[in-house]
């Protein structure tokens, strides 16, 4: 084969830089990141990044917020100080429990909004820490106009895109289309054949997790759920495994493991369950810890789900999470206003409201989901259509109990 030129190759280099940033632009944007720059402008922010590279375990946070105060003091208008001691903060107080600590990341989070009032990672990290200080009235009261002012927020797909992916293009259309059953089977098949041929590619191993998990939940919805979607369920936390071990700090590989894990729970016996406990409570507590609001608050729908349907499992979990079903609603609560496209947020409402044996307020709620456009998000016009089959089933439910 003839070899490129230096000029054929520059074009090549700068064409696929221009599609790789053109499909990232169109499909995921970085809308679910937390990330916050560290400044590299002196010896501080080094020592800083060098500790919270370590800060997996929660073991040296006290040095890390040290070590932002010092920096803080010396530039107190600094955007990336403040949101750092605000994350740093919340990370403390998801360890602790001390409301004192969640009421200084609130302080933190509200300077950068006053530094930069566009920061929408500073909202988001005082969306996280305020439903362990406030109700739901209190935070609205307080901070209703930021909240409102910044919604809905951007969404997109919920995975980065892997345009070198062989295939990826055939693969993406029939994804985007997947509300058809055929079709999400077929891109399902793609990903299997993906992550067989590339083991060693943790993201590869992420996106099958994430389409097994997205045909077990169609089936769910279906009222099919032991028949035909827990073998979906299974194959996604195989796929999550391999991504957990070749991703081990990525929210994604973790939420989409913990997510078919937690699917798979939800119906099965107690000695099931208390099997699996520890493993799934150590993964949802790394998505909450490291990014809560990521693909729609997905932690908090997690464990709205196990709350109705896990019994004692969601309960040791909540216990170990420090996390009280006041929380989880009024969370929702936010969640509903910030994304209100996304179904099963409110879904996830009415199923707590039913467990709650709130069952009229539920029913309520379950008619507005199902009188809803679910094709308003381009995103997730097939999850919303699950998430409306799924309102449906409860509805039905609900109302065979009157």
């Amino acid at each position: 084969m003839k070899s490129m030129s230096l000029p054929g190759r520059l074009k090549a280099t700068v064409l696929f830089f221009v599609i790789i940033n053109l499909v990232s632009s169109i499909s995921y944007a970085g809308v679910w990141d937390l990330d916050i720059p560290i400044p590299s402008n002196n010896s501080q922010w080094v020592t800083f990044k060098t500790l919270w590279d370590r800060h997996w375990n929660g073991e040296n946070i006290d040095q890390i917020i040290t070590c932002l105060k010092d920096i803080n003091q010396k530039s107190p208008d600094s955007l990336e100080a403040n949101l750092w001691l605000s994350k740093a903060y919340s990370f403390k107080g998801k360890h602790t429990n001390k409301e004192s600590d969640y009421s200084q990341a609130e302080i933190y989070a509200v300077r950068a909004h006053e530094i930069d009032k566009d920061n929408i990672i500073a909202l988001k990290l005082l969306i996280d820490v305020v439903p362990n200080i406030y109700n739901f009235k209190e935070i609205m009261t307080k901070y209703g106009p930021w909240i409102k002012s910044v919604s809905p927020l951007p969404v997109g797909e919920a995975l980065l895109p892997m345009p070198l992916q062989p295939g990826w293009e055939k693969f993406y259309q029939l994804w985007t289309q997947r509300y058809d059953e055929d079709k999400a089977v077929a891109a399902v098949k793609m990903l299997d054949e993906m992550a067989v041929a590339d083991p060693n590619d943790g993201m590869v191993q992420v996106w099958a997790s994430r389409g097994n998990y997205y045909l077990g939940e169609y089936w769910s919805s279906m009222d099919q759920h032991d028949t035909k979607a827990m073998p979906y369920y299974k194959k996604g936390i195989q796929y999550g495994e391999k991504a957990k071990k070749l991703l081990p700090y990525s929210v994604p590989a973790t939420y989409w493991y913990q997510l078919n894990l937690a699917r798979s729970l939800q119906f099965a016996n107690i000695f099931t369950k208390a099997r699996h406990l520890t493993t799934f409570v150590s993964l949802l507590l790394f998505c909450s810890y490291e990014n809560p609001l990521y693909y729609y608050f997905g932690p908090n729908l997690t464990l709205g789900t196990m709350i109705t349907n896990a019994g004692w499992v969601a309960e040791k979990g909540m216990g170990i999470a420090g996390v009280s079903l006041e929380n989880e609603m009024t969370s929702l609560g936010l969640a509903e206003i910030l994304y209100p496209d996304y179904l099963y947020i409110p879904y996830a409402k009415a199923d707590i409201l039913a467990y709650k044996n709130k069952k009229e307020e539920a029913i309520k709620i379950l008619e507005n989901i199902l009188a809803m456009n679910p094709d308003q998000n381009k995103f997730t016009v097939a999850e919303n259509r699950s998430n409306q089959r799924f309102s449906r089933l409860l509805y039905s439910k609900l109302k065979q109990e009157k």
